[in-house]
């Protein structure tokens, strides 16, 4: 006589099963990202500290240089193309899902990395360097956490700007600003996350189809991108001089390559530092969105005598560059969004909260003080 499974004991096996699966995922989200994090805790479970000591640590910079410059110009490009009158999304809300189509894309796809990571040559796939260029690089670049919370901010505290000129928006009262906040991380970070699953979803689809990368195939188009990335940022510089009207772009894409280093760094060397809980990427989101409140401060607040603060436009240019090169490339969705992908849910849960509501009240102790104290106009630029 056979003896039949209580449904009891089928949900707890497939619990467990379940959760074998995640931690799978979590391993395999951990090591597909350059900089890792660290998801128990012992030791990390990704290898990627190993390419610091490697001869391929100085091509793994220059990549994440050059897609940092790509993914600049992909967010203002994305933002000036979806903002207009009547749009019903518009701004860095597409380049975020952009960048996090492209994320996970990349981190699921298997394949066109095997024969690179079978000859030992890297750890991983998050320590190729084009990998990196388009992860970390690209899309850490494209996406911009700081500019969600700004937005947030502006939005709660009816502060957004106005074309022909600065006025709020009547609402009912002012406890709408909590709808408005609610309003703008729902939608924000929820087509985040249904962009990155929609990248892995695509990567299932087209994997089996690309073939992989031989050594050889490889190291050109390595070459390639990295004296393509060093001839760009020397026109950049060039361009800087000589076309003034270009200065909000150019300027930000000089900017973008040391704060996506910056961003990099301090993920590399502190996300292993707190289990479940990726403290570099971590602050670096805090550090840009501080900065970008003081740099919004300068740029649209009023001075003690009534006068604007920056009454120059290439002061409100060099703003603008700090502001959409250097804090949207310190802060990132995409990479925020792929380990809230790669930790248990409880832990997932901690670290994006946290995350959005410690930013929150950074801007509001920075921007919101001086906001309603001083009072915000339009940029001049």
């Amino acid at each position: 006589m056979s003896l039949r499974r209580r449904p009891q004991d089928e949900q707890l096996q497939r619990k467990a099963i379940q959760s074998q699966a995640n931690d799978l995922d979590a391993e395999s989200i951990a090591s597909g990202l350059p900089e890792g994090f660290k998801t128990n805790d012992e030791e990390t479970k990704t290898k990627n500290k190993l390419i610091l000591r490697t001869e391929k640590y100085l091509p793994l910079i220059l990549n994440i240089i050059h897609g940092s410059i790509w993914g600049v110009l992909a967010r203002k490009g994305l933002i000036v193309l979806t903002t207009y009158d009547g749009a019903y999304l518009s701004g860095v809300i597409w380049a975020n899902f952009t960048a996090c189509v492209v994320m996970g894309l990349f981190i699921e796809s298997e394949s066109l990395w095997l024969k690179l990571i079978h000859d030992d040559r890297y750890p991983n796939k998050g320590a190729i360097p084009i990998y990196a260029g388009v992860t970390t690089g690209f899309c850490g670049t494209c996406s911009s956490f700081s500019s969600v919370i700004i937005e947030a901010f502006n939005k709660s505290a009816n502060t957004a700007e106005r074309k022909g000129g600065f006025q709020p928006f009547n609402y009912p009262n002012s406890a709408y600003g909590i709808m408005e906040f609610l309003a703008v991380i729902l939608a924000q970070f929820g087509l985040s996350i249904m962009a990155f699953h929609m990248g892995k979803h695509l990567a299932t689809l087209i994997d089996q189809f690309i073939p992989s990368f031989d050594r050889k195939f490889y190291k050109i188009i390595e070459t390639i991108s990295i004296l393509l990335g060093g001839s760009i940022f020397i026109v950049i510089i060039v361009l800087i001089g000589v076309e003034s009207t270009w200065r909000s772009w150019t300027f930000s894409m000089f900017f973008a390559p040391f704060a996506a280093l910056l961003r990099f760094y301090l993920s590399k060397y502190l996300n292993n530092k707190i289990a479940n809980f990726p403290f570099g990427t971590f602050t670096a989101n805090i550090l840009g969105t501080l900065l970008l409140s003081i740099f919004t401060l300068l740029d649209r607040g009023y001075s003690s005598n009534g006068g604007r603060i920056i009454n120059t436009t290439i002061s409100c240019q060099v703003l603008s560059g700090l502001d959409d090169g250097f804090c949207g490339a310190l802060t990132t969705v995409s990479t925020f969004v792929a380990e809230l992908f790669g930790l248990k849910t409880l832990y997932s849960y901690r670290y994006g909260i946290t995350s959005i509501m410690i930013s929150y009240a950074v801007t509001i102790l920075i921007l919101g003080s001086f906001a309603w104290t001083h009072g915000l106009t339009n940029s001049l630029c």
